[in-house]
C-alpha cells in the first residue's frame, strides 16, 4: 500500500527536479530517495520520473501519482482540522433544515448564533424532512429542524416552534386540481394530500418554486402561515385556514444524545429557545 511518505518523495524530486535536492530537502541522502523511488515505481509497474534535458520531471504516471497524492494530503490534513476541533469547546456543527424553516426561521436563529457564538463553525442543508432524518441516521448531520410528523424515539428531540398551516391559493382563488408540493419525504405533502385527497401533483425542491407555481393558477397546496405571509401580504396568493385544529403542526429539533456536537447542539438550541414562539424541551 502507497503511504503518504512515498507521495512527498515523488513530490520533492518534481518540485526540485534532482534526486540530490530532493533529498536536502526532505533531510536525507541520496540513496534514500532513489531506493524508495524505484520501489514504488516497482510496486505500480510504472515509471514516475525520468531525466530530460539533465532535469528529473514526472512521467504522464508520476503526474498521476501527484495529483492523487495531493488530494490525499488535502484529506488528511481536512481530517486532522476536523478531529483536533471535536476537542473544541463547541465543535463545528451541520445543520439540516426545512426549505420553509431556512426561510422563516433560521435566519434569526443564525443571526443570534453569529452574535453570541461568533467561533462556532456551521454547515447548513437543507431539506425535506425525510431526507434530513436519513442523513441524521447515517451521521451526515448533527442536528436537523423537521415537521413533528418526522420525530424518531432513537433521538433526543426538541419542539422549537409551533405553526398553523394554511391552504394556499392564487390570487383571485380559483386554481386548477394539481397539488403543488415538495419532494417526497415532506410531512406538509403528506399533510397536503391526506386533507386535499388524491389528485395530480406538481413537485418542486424549493419554496420559491411552490410559491410561483400556486400565483399562476397552476395548483394549491399546504404551507405555515408564517413561510407565506410575505407573498400573501403582496397580493401574490391568497390564504384560507384549515377546519379548526387541523392546521397545528410543530418544528422539532432531532439529534443525537451521543453526539460529539453535542456541546454546540445544546447552545444553538438554548439561542432558539429564545426566540419568539420556543418551546420547553421535551421530557
Amino acid at each position: 500500500m502507497m503511504e503518504l511518505r512515498d507521495f512527498e518523495f515523488l513530490q520533492a524530486v518534481a518540485q526540485t527536479g534532482s534526486i540530490t535536492r530532493a533529498a536536502q530537502e526532505l533531510g536525507c541522502v541520496q540513496s534514500n530517495v532513489t531506493t524508495r523511488l524505484k520501489k514504488l515505481e516497482a510496486r505500480l509497474g510504472q515509471r514516475l520520473v525520468e531525466r530530460i534535458d539533465g532535469r528529473m520531471v514526472p512521467t504522464a504516471s508520476g503526474s498521476l501519482a501527484l495529483d492523487f497524492g495531493a488530494r490525499i494530503f488535502r484529506l488528511s490534513q481536512e481530517a486532522e482540522t476536523l478531529l483536533k476541533s471535536a476537542a473544541e469547546a463547541l465543535p463545528p456543527l451541520r445543520i439540516g433544515t426545512m426549505e420553509t424553516t431556512a426561510a422563516v426561521r433560521l435566519p434569526a436563529l443564525l443571526k443570534a448564533v453569529r452574535a453570541a457564538l461568533p467561533k462556532l463553525r456551521l454547515q447548513l442543508r437543507s431539506g425535506t424532512s425525510g431526507e434530513l432524518v436519513a442523513a441524521l441516521k447515517r451521521g451526515a448531520l448533527d442536528l436537523v429542524l423537521v415537521a413533528e410528523e418526522a420525530a424518531d424515539e432513537r433521538f433526543s428531540s426538541r419542539i422549537l416552534w409551533r405553526e398553523e398551516l394554511v391552504e394556499v391559493l392564487p390570487p383571485g382563488g380559483a386554481a386548477e386540481d394539481a397539488l403543488v408540493v415538495f419532494r417526497e419525504g415532506c410531512c406538509y405533502r403528506e399533510r397536503c394530500r391526506a386533507t386535499f385527497g388524491e389528485a395530480p401533483v406538481l413537485e418542486l425542491g424549493t419554496l420559491d418554486g411552490i410559491i410561483g407555481c400556486v400565483s399562476a393558477g397552476l395548483g394549491r397546496t399546504l404551507l405555515p402561515a408564517s413561510a407565506v405571509e410575505r407573498w400573501r401580504a403582496l397580493g401574490e396568493v391568497t390564504t384560507r385556514p384549515l377546519a379548526a385544529g387541523a392546521g397545528a403542526v410543530a418544528t422539532i429539533a432531532l439529534w443525537r444524545a451521543a453526539s460529539p456536537s453535542r456541546a454546540s447542539i445544546a447552545a444553538v438550541l438554548d439561542l432558539a429557545a429564545r426566540l419568539p414562539e420556543a418551546s420547553a424541551p421535551r421530557p
